[in-house]
Order: structure tokens, then sequence, then C-alpha cells
């Protein structure tokens, strides 16, 4: 934490400033994110009390075993990390699976994230790349900053898993129908996620890549990409192999 600490002080302002920048933008996707499984919560659970008869009138899904979705050792191999366990858990209307990589020290985490950062420091004195109009995400993505504040957010959360899986089997497409509203409610005006074609029916990434969810059929799926570096390519990746297997 020391060398961390060296290499904060030691950066250049301007750069710090776009880390505290991207920190908001962060702050940002995780009360989004939260307002999201809260209102999804809740609509699955005015669903079912509204409209009883919903599960006579269609065949029920198909539930399966969250795990088998993505299995252990396909979560390792697009996550470039070595998962020890997935632990699954099933409710009334959802089911999850989170993963867990082999525990890493204190620091080792710190390591990692002044590596991260001294990456970064290099590219300093270069313009910020320019993203779409209105889309800070791809700034944050291009420059590694929301990879670093990931990482910093994993040294206050060690036990966290690097992943997780949440299915929701039979109101995912109202689900996800609230979560647009409430991420648009929550960023008037601005770009934070992206649509994603060729994943279900439809399928979104979250702000700064902290979360992928898609729905096909009536299932709705979220990714928590919370953990996970280079978020939006291997959330990609995952979602596909779930796709096809629902």
């Amino acid at each position: 934490m020391k060398g961390l600490k060296v290499l904060l002080v030691g950066g250049g302002l301007a750069l710090v400033a776009g880390v505290m920048a991207t920190a908001g933008l962060v702050y940002v996707a995780y009360r989004v994110k939260g307002k999201v499984e809260r209102a999804a919560r809740e609509v699955t659970a005015e669903a079912g009390a509204s409209h009883p008869s919903w599960s006579r009138a269609e065949a029920p899904v198909r539930r399966i075993d969250p795990c088998t979705l993505l299995t252990r050792e396909e979560a390792s191999e697009i996550l470039g990390v070595a998962v020890e366990r997935a632990e699954p858990k099933d409710g009334p209307s959802e089911s999850s699976c989170r993963y867990f990589a082999k525990p890493r020290s204190q620091q080792e985490r710190a390591t990692s994230v002044a590596a991260t950062f001294t990456s970064i420091m290099k590219n300093a004195d270069r313009p910020l790349p320019r993203g779409k109009e209105n889309d800070p995400s791809e700034v944050v993505r291009r420059t590694g900053m929301g990879d670093l504040l990931k990482g910093i957010g994993g040294l206050a959360n060690s036990d966290a898993p690097c992943l997780g899986v949440s299915v929701n089997w039979e109101e995912g497409r109202a689900a996800f129908s609230v979560l647009k509203l409430t991420i648009a409610a929550n960023s008037p005006g601005i770009s934070t996620t992206e649509d994603l074609a060729g994943i279900g029916d439809e399928a979104l990434m979250g702000p700064v890549d902290v979360f992928l969810v898609f729905v096909k059929g009536r299932t709705g799926v979220q990714i928590d990409l919370s953990q996970v570096p280079q978020g939006r390519d291997k959330g990609v990746a995952m979602a596909r192999r779930i796709a096809s297997r629902l």
C-alpha cells in the first residue's frame, strides 16, 4: 500500500482529476446497479401477485442449475484467472451463481493496482481518446481508469466473488424494462449504456462496464462485472455462452 500511495502522490494532477471523475462515474454505476436490483425484485413480486394466472397460461420456463450456464472452467478461461469454486443459489423466482478465485493477499492486490496506475501514467501526456458523443464509458474504458477503480474497490472488499451471474427465470423481460428506465432516470442527457447485438433478444452493457444484462424469451440474466477488468469483452463472451444454453 505504501508504494501505491507514493505513486498517487507523484502522479500528475490532471490524471488524478480524471481518476476522481471516473470514481464518480463508477459510484453512479453502482447506485444504478443497486436500484435496478431492488426494482427487479419488486417487479417480480408484483407480477406474481397481480397475475397469478400467468404461470398457468404459459408453460413454465425450464430451470437449470445456474452454474451450468457458465461452468467454472469456462469462467476461468474467459476471466484469465483460476476460479476455484462456483456456488449456486436458488430462489422462488431467481437463481444465481457466484464464482470465487483463489484469494489474493492485500499486498498482491495493491501491487496489481499500482501496476495499473503506472501503466496509465505512462500515457498521461497523451490526449484523452475521443469517445462517442456523451459517452463517458468509452473514454473510461480506453484510458484504463475504469479498471483502476475496480481494482481499488477490490482492496476494500477482498472476500467478494470475482464474478456473479443472476437469472430471473419468468419476469426477466419486465425487469429489463425497469432497468432501462432506471438508468435513464439516473443519467439524463448522458449515454451510459451500450446496446449489444447478438446476445439473446436484447442486451446492454451497464455504466462503466459494471454489469451486463440481457433477456431471452421471458428469462433475464445479469452478469456482475464489478470485479472484472476489461469487463466489456469478457462480459460479452460470457453472455453469449449463457444465452446459448437458455
